[in-house]
């Protein structure tokens, strides 16, 4: 009886917290980082704001777990997305789609929007820093071995991933999505077919 009580304060518990980060992440979304306020979250999740601060005692603590709840669904999506090739598809377009879809998500804005707001050096820039770091190696990571299977040479899969990602990066952040999506389409497939003329060159 007291395990089983146990049991269900604890599932409570992650039941209010995962509330009070979904309702931190959508005020992020609409307002963004500068005009969040711990009350509000409060009352976005129909909490008390003492409930809140049960959970999260700082804007900066929730914050910071909000990104990190971002990066953890984002690489969970991604390695998902990895998982899915298979040796009929074309591997380097496949990680190419997927750091379009990554950049244009709403995670990555508002991952974006803290990123940019926050100042370096404090406990939410650093860690804001330390994630984008993280996810990026991690992500590098997940396509490696694909690429080299492939057929892609092991001391250029990892640059050619860093590569097809900096290239979406700088797309979306370029133009958002605007009259341009055209073209960051033609920019990516010139790219890539770049990237293949030079590896058959370097197996021929």
């Amino acid at each position: 009886m007291v395990r089983k009580q146990k049991t269900q304060r604890s599932e409570q518990r992650d039941a209010t917290r995962e509330a009070i980060l979904e309702a931190a992440t959508r005020l992020l979304a609409k307002q963004g980082y500068a005009a969040l306020r711990v009350a509000a979250v409060a009352e976005e999740a129909g909490l008390s704001l003492g409930g809140h601060l049960h959970h999260f005692p700082s804007k900066e603590s929730l914050v910071i777990a909000v990104l990190e709840r971002l990066m953890s669904r984002s690489m969970d999506l991604l390695q998902k997305e990895a998982a899915r090739v298979d040796a009929q598809d074309d591997r380097l377009m496949a990680i190419a789609r997927s750091a379009q879809r990554f950049y244009s998500a709403p995670e990555y804005l508002i991952y974006l929007d803290i990123f940019l707001s926050v100042r370096r050096n404090t406990l939410v820039g650093d860690t804001a820093a330390k994630l984008l770091l993280s996810q990026r190696t991690a992500t590098e990571a997940l396509w490696l071995p694909r690429l080299i299977d492939g057929g892609i040479a092991a001391e250029h899969a990892a640059l050619i991933a860093h590569a097809l990602w900096a290239l979406a990066r700088g797309l979306a952040l370029s133009l958002a999505g605007g009259p341009g999506k055209s073209k960051d389409q033609a920019t990516i497939d010139f790219v890539i077919g770049a990237l293949k003329r030079s590896a058959l060159t370097e197996h021929a």
